[in-house]
């Protein structure tokens, strides 16, 4: 649940650190005081969309904090798990920064985190349902959205839209190789000569580059083998090689150093040179001793590399990507055949056919399940919200032709009586009506969830006299279980509240920019505030004692 918000500097607040409990918490206020200001913060901290405006006058920077509690929610530390944020005992912080140029930084427990994780993380421990939630009961996808949400159906719409987009895409090169056999015939043709002209070269890895060195060096061999006979005589194998001169110097040498020591390091010098040679030399034999003039074996080599360019200068292609070339004209051919194999094309369009109509049918038994139960569920608060005889009932449609997410449609229609033709609630209901019956699918919707934080933001608009205590009994219901946040004008409502926060606007002392406060009210202060929501601020005795007959209700 949501544990604390702290806003500084966001809108009309400057500085507000709030602590909120479980249960159902209410919050009230002069119309313009500022009441849904923490929903939108909230609704900012949790991936909402950010610009300048949200920055209070005067300041550089907002900057927004939620601590939640995620104890009792797997959901929100499954989330955590699976983005390598680790909770601090139990509680996740979500922090949000907006500047001037409109742009903003945000962190989870410390971690800087995307817009969308923000938005991932917040739909495990929130669910906002604003001023005009019911405006969504207008549009048919969001009432099947909200059906197969209710009823858990999302993972089989999601295997299904799967299916249906593997159809869609096999269905396509169906309908390709039947226009266009004749052009997937060519290419077949061109892939199997291809293929044909390489392999038949038998290449193998790394093969192109061993030839070309072989043929290097065979090519030269005369020439390597004539200067190096002649360096390996000038070294050691002439009676005046090289070897032959040093161990004559040194030895003349070797009779002056008595008469001189400092030769010493010129002898040491030569020394060395003399066994740097030697062992030249003893290299120079065995590469003499390991080549040889071999014309049999440079004409096969030169036979071979003249294969391998002549495929190569066919194909236009380097003699190193022969090999590449050869797997992706495999994988080419295979498509390709498989693409003109229009009856196999077919058995494989008619499986996914078939498991798709499989899931398609078991999808609409859910749906069909699952709207009767909503439709029961909703219809036992109607008479309780002052729709008299009218009956609400989600009906599942046929659809002319099958879409991804199944076959059919959800439509949510409403009965003047039990014995009325049902019409769609766009087309009968009044706006006061789609709010009522858009709070009552509320509260259904949401008591089968695991959200553990639901907030309303004025729902209950429109509403008023006996059935604001139903509303105010449905959201205290709801806060039994969870955390129910509401922003509501009805002092029917506002009495039912576990809590009471009160929202005043005034003015800076300093600046005189208007300036949002939130205040935890007491029981009499509550006494005040309902007396005030009545109409006459509490100055007449009969209005406070309306407000304390209303609090004795919860």
């Amino acid at each position: 649940m949501l544990a604390s918000l702290s806003v500084h500097q966001f809108v009309i607040v400057e500085q507000l650190d709030l602590d909120l409990a479980s249960g159902f918490t209410v919050m009230t206020g002069e119309t313009g005081a500022g009441k849904s200001i923490l929903i939108d913060a909230l609704d900012l901290l949790l991936g909402g969309r950010a610009d300048s405006t949200v920055i209070r006058d005067g300041a550089q920077k907002a900057e927004l904090a939620a601590r939640f509690e995620i104890q009792n929610t797997p959901h929100a530390r499954a989330w955590c798990e699976q983005a390598g944020i680790e909770p601090d005992d139990q509680q996740v912080l979500v922090r949000r920064v907006v500047d001037r140029t409109g742009k903003s930084r945000a962190w989870i427990n410390g971690q800087p985190a995307t817009l969308t994780q923000l938005k991932e993380l917040g739909e495990t421990l929130v669910d906002i349902h604003g001023q005009h939630a019911h405006q969504a009961l207008l549009r048919p996808n969001a009432q099947r959205q909200l059906l197969d949400a209710h009823a858990e159906l999302t993972d089989q719409v999601k295997s299904i839209s799967d299916i249906w987009r593997a159809k869609e895409k096999l269905e396509a090169l169906l309908a390709q190789a039947q226009t266009q056999a004749e052009r997937l015939s060519l290419l077949r043709d061109q892939l199997n000569w291809k293929i044909e002209e390489i392999s038949a070269l038998r290449l193998l890895p790394s093969e192109w580059e061993s030839l070309s060195e072989e043929q290097k060096r065979l090519s030269h061999a005369a020439e390597l083998l004539q200067t190096t006979q002649t360096s390996l005589n000038t070294i050691d194998d002439d009676e005046n090689s090289l070897l032959v001169q040093a161990q004559r110097i040194s030895q003349r040498l070797a009779q002056l150093v008595d008469k001189d020591p400092r030769l010493k390091p010129a002898i040491d010098a030569i020394a060395s040179s003399t066994i740097q040679l030697e062992e030249s030399a003893d290299e120079l034999r065995k590469y003499l001793d390991k080549t040889d003039l071999d014309p049999q074996r440079l004409a096969e080599v030169e036979a071979r590399v003249e294969a391998i360019f002549t495929v190569s200068r066919k194909l236009k292609l380097k003699p190193e990507q022969l090999l590449e070339a050869l797997t992706q004209a495999q994988e080419e051919l295979a498509q390709a055949n498989q693409a003109a194999d229009i009856e196999s094309l077919k058995k494989q369009a008619a499986a996914l056919s078939a498991d798709y109509q499989k899931l398609a049918d078991h999808l609409s038994e859910k749906r069909i399940n699952a709207c009767q139960a909503l439709s029961v569920a909703v219809n036992t608060w109607f008479e309780q919200l002052a729709m008299g005889a009218m009956r609400f009932e989600a009906v599942v449609e046929k659809r002319a032709s099958p879409a991804a997410h199944g076959q059919d449609d959800i439509v949510f229609t409403l009965r003047n009586h039990a014995n009325a033709q049902p019409y769609p609630i766009n087309k009968v209901a009044s706006g006061g009506e789609l709010a009522r019956i858009s709070l009552a699918i509320s509260v259904v919707t949401s008591s089968a969830n695991n959200i553990p934080t639901l907030i309303f933001d004025e729902v209950d608009s429109g509403i008023g006299g006996n059935v604001a205590h139903t509303v105010g009994q449905l959201l205290r219901q709801l806060g039994s279980g969870r955390q129910v946040l509401c922003v509501t004008h009805l002092p029917q409502v506002a009495a039912r509240g576990h809590q009471h926060l009160r929202v005043l606007k005034q003015s800076n002392p300093s600046d005189a920019t208007p300036v949002s406060q939130l205040q935890g009210l007491t029981n009499e202060d509550r006494v005040d505030e309902i007396a005030r929501m009545l109409g006459d601020e509490g100055a007449q005795k009969t209005s406070r004692e309306h407000a304390r007959s209303l609090l004795a209700l919860s």
